[in-house]
C-alpha cells in the first residue's frame, strides 16, 4: 500500500499490515496495564506513607520540632539590697537617691531626697561637706531605721558620663521646662520640650535637681530614676558587664567590691533578662520645709525595710 504520491513514497506490504494490527493490540493492552497500576499505587499512597523519609527512618524515631528550643531557666534569687547614691559637684551635694533591689518580687524601689533634707537637725549637704559619704549613710540609716548595704558617691559629670555609657534613655516629659537657676553654689539650667524625649546624663542630673528643689515633685523625680533603671539594666549591658563595672569603679567612690560583683552574678542575670519584667515602686518624700513628714517617713521605711 502506498502512503505518499511524491518522491520517497513509503510502502507497507500486506504482510506487515497484520503484524501492525497485532502491535496495536499489544500496545493498547500495555497502556491499560500501566494506567491501572498507576491508579492502584496512587490509591495506596494516600492510605499509607510510601515516602523515602518513612522508608529509611528507624521505626522507633519520634517526630520532633527543631524550633522548640528549651530556654535556660533563670537562676533562683532572693533577698534585698539597699543602696544610697550621692551626686555632688566639687563636694556640694546636689541630691541623694535611695535604691533597693528586691529579689523576693524582682523589683526596684526608689526615693529621691533633696540635699537640704534634715536628719537630726543637720542637712544631708552639711553632713556630707563636714564628714563625707559614710556619715550621710549612717544618718539616713538612723532616720529610716534600716541598714544600707552599699554607698555610691559620684561627681555629677562622672555620673552623667557613666549614665550615657549605659545607652539611650527615652522618657515622656509631661510639660515643657525652661529654667535657669541663680545664686546657688552650683547653678544649672533645664530646657526641654514636652513629649517623648531622649534624656542624656546631664539632662538627668538637672531634671532630678529641678524636680526635687524647684517643684518638690518627688513623684516625678522617682519616676525618672525608676524608668532609667528599667531601660538601662538590660541584656545588652549584661554582655559587657565586666567593662561597665570596671568603668563604674574607676568613676565612683563606693564600697561595692569585685567580690560583691562576682557574688551578684545570678541577681544581675535576673535583672537584665528580657523575660523578667522587673517591677518598680516609688517611695515619695513629702516635706514640711526641709523635714520629711512622719507619715511620709513611715511609708518610706516600709519600702526599704529588709
Amino acid at each position: 500500500m502506498r502512503i505518499f504520491k511524491n518522491r520517497g513514497d513509503i510502502y507497507f506490504s500486506k504482510t506487515n499490515k497484520k503484524r501492525s494490527a497485532e502491535q496495536k493490540i499489544l500496545i493498547t493492552a500495555l497502556v491499560v496495564i500501566v494506567v491501572f497500576t498507576l491508579v492502584f499505587v496512587t490509591v495506596l499512597a494516600f492510605k499509607y506513607d510510601f515516602s523515602a523519609k518513612k522508608f529509611f527512618a528507624p521505626d522507633d524515631l519520634e517526630p520532633s520540632n527543631i524550633t522548640d528550643v528549651q530556654e535556660e531557666p533563670l537562676p533562683e534569687v532572693s533577698g534585698k539590697s539597699n543602696f544610697i547614691v550621692l551626686v555632688h559637684s566639687d563636694e556640694n551635694l546636689l541630691f541623694t537617691i535611695l535604691l533597693q533591689t528586691d529579689f523576693d518580687n524582682v523589683s526596684y524601689k526608689a526615693a529621691v531626697l533633696k540635699a537640704d533634707t534634715l536628719c537630726d537637725g543637720n542637712s544631708l549637704s552639711e553632713i556630707y561637706i563636714k564628714n563625707g559619704v559614710q556619715n550621710v549613710q549612717t544618718a539616713v540609716e538612723t532616720l529610716l531605721g534600716t541598714e544600707i548595704d552599699y554607698y555610691i558617691e559620684m561627681q555629677s559629670n562622672d555620673f552623667a558620663d557613666f549614665f550615657d555609657e549605659l545607652g539611650e534613655f527615652h522618657y515622656p516629659i509631661a510639660s515643657e521646662i525652661s529654667f535657669r537657676s541663680k545664686g546657688e553654689e552650683v547653678n544649672y539650667s533645664v530646657r526641654i520640650k514636652a513629649g517623648e524625649q531622649e534624656i542624656n546624663g546631664s539632662d538627668f542630673v538637672n531634671l532630678i535637681r529641678y524636680y526635687a528643689d524647684q517643684e518638690e515633685n518627688f513623684t516625678a523625680a522617682n519616676d525618672l530614676v525608676l524608668n532609667s533603671l528599667q531601660q538601662k539594666i538590660n541584656s545588652e549591658n549584661q554582655e559587657k558587664k565586666e567593662k561597665l563595672f570596671n568603668n563604674f569603679v574607676a568613676a565612683a567612690n563606693t564600697n561595692i567590691t569585685v567580690r560583691d560583683f562576682s557574688l551578684g552574678q545570678d541577681r544581675l542575670t535576673v535583672l537584665t533578662d528580657d523575660r523578667t519584667g522587673t517591677g518598680a515602686y516609688s517611695a515619695v518624700c513629702e516635706y514640711e520645709k526641709n523635714t520629711i513628714t512622719q507619715q511620709s517617713l513611715q511609708k518610706i521605711k516600709g519600702y526599704f525595710v529588709k
